[in-house]
């Protein structure tokens, strides 16, 4: 056999310790990775405190400001949250870009390939590519693609990592679709790759829910940004006309947590609402065990690792009809889709699901089938992954070179 894979991920999202939840999806794939026998290693910017979890070797963290200030990426929201709520992040930009590229320049000569994960990671991949001369693949997501239809700067990176990678995967098909429209010169180049879900949500029993005892236990899980939509799901269920009593347990943190806190207030129904803050990965599959509908009242997603997560789960799914959720959540059989933003239909679909009209148990079972067709594990992600490695390996030979054959 000859050398092991050596993968450096660059990501501006990566946990800072087992109950963290930034960048889950980054970590599960990197343990996955390793249980094959690649060699992984992760670059991400460090966040308010020191940290070296998992392994200070594994996990590279580089510094940009005094260790208060570095607050532009590792929190809820992302990045772009971050500089929406503190505008005074803008001045860290520079000296995060160039620390994430000097780290860079100096980690990537040890390994074969350059797994980016984001535009903006994309982008500094490529643009320093004749210093580290390693072929780079980029990962984007939902947030990457709607940001460059709206941010000038933003969409000249993510042109940028579009173009000069050696493979740009969507993590969602209506993504990959979208970004070989755009690009039609780069079609062969553009890939979808789905990410996966844990086994632990798969081992939950399917049949756990026979009987919706009251009261009816709803679940959401995100940041709480506008984006997200939580403050429809609050409008929506102070509408509902069904008698039988409900929860709600929103778990998750973000800047519009005090908003939101008091909209439920508001609207008279804080009693039956549980705001958790942020939850540990590893207490995510007990939450979709306990509860009897997860919803998801987003303005637009990629392609949400919640819904994934709940399908697997065999927990039924509320969502909007927006792109990345669309594709997986197939209108009365998995479960439901509503408008966007549209309070009267959430509350009418709550209304029906909450009042016994549905079969919830029977949208689960059929929801955790599908994601066994499909084959969406941490597993088959990471073999699928190995395979685009290889590719771009063999399409560097003699171009930019790799410290495996020589050069």
């Amino acid at each position: 056999m000859g050398n092991p894979l050596r993968i450096l991920h660059l990501t501006t999202s990566f946990p800072s310790g087992p109950d963290d939840a930034a960048g889950p999806f980054v970590l599960r794939l990197f343990e996955a990775q390793e249980k094959l026998g690649i060699q992984c290693r992760v670059l991400t910017p460090a966040s308010t405190s020191p940290s070296t979890w998992p392994d200070a070797y594994k996990v590279y963290r580089f510094r940009y400001a005094p260790w208060s200030c570095q607050r532009l990426a590792q929190q809820s929201g992302g990045i772009p949250a971050a500089l929406a709520g503190q505008p005074w992040l803008y001045g860290l930009l520079p000296a995060f870009l160039a620390g994430m590229g000097l780290s860079l320049i100096r980690l990537a000569r040890q390994h074969d390939i350059i797994h980016a994960h984001w535009s903006a990671c994309g982008a500094i991949a490529v643009l320093t590519q004749s210093m580290h001369r390693r072929p780079v693949i980029t990962t984007l997501r939902g947030s990457d693609v709607h940001r460059a239809k709206k941010s000038g700067a933003f969409s000249l990176l993510h042109r940028k990592a579009i173009q000069d990678s050696n493979f740009t995967v969507g993590v969602s098909q209506t993504m990959a679709a979208e970004l070989r429209r755009q690009h039609p010169g780069l079609t062969d180049k553009i890939r979808f790759v789905s990410d996966g879900v844990d086994d632990a949500f798969y081992a939950l029993p399917a049949d756990r829910h026979r009987l919706f005892l009251s009261p009816f236990k709803l679940l959401f899980i995100g940041s709480l940004i506008p984006l997200k939509g939580l403050d429809v799901l609050l409008k929506a269920l102070a509408r509902i006309k069904a008698q039988s009593a409900w929860t709600l347990t929103v778990a998750g943190d973000g800047p519009g947590k005090g908003y939101l806190r008091s909209l439920a207030t508001d609207l008279g129904i804080a009693p039956g609402i549980r705001f958790l803050g942020s939850v540990p990965p590893a207490r995510i599959p007990k939450l979709m065990r306990d509860h009897y509908l997860f919803i998801l009242p987003s303005y637009r997603e990629g392609r949400p690792s919640v819904v994934l997560e709940a399908m697997a789960a065999a927990l039924p799914v509320l969502a909007t009809d927006v792109d990345g959720t669309r594709e997986l959540v197939q209108h009365g059989k998995i479960g439901w889709l509503v408008p966007p933003g549209d309070v009267d239909a959430l509350s009418g679909a709550l209304d029906d699901l909450i009042g016994g009209k549905r079969n919830l148990a029977a949208a689960g079972l059929a929801g955790r089938q599908w994601m066994l067709e499909q084959g969406l594990t941490w597993d088959n992600t990471a073999k699928r992954y190995r395979q685009l490695y290889m590719d771009a390996i063999g399409s560097s030979k003699g171009t930019i070179g790799d410290a495996k054959y020589g050069q």
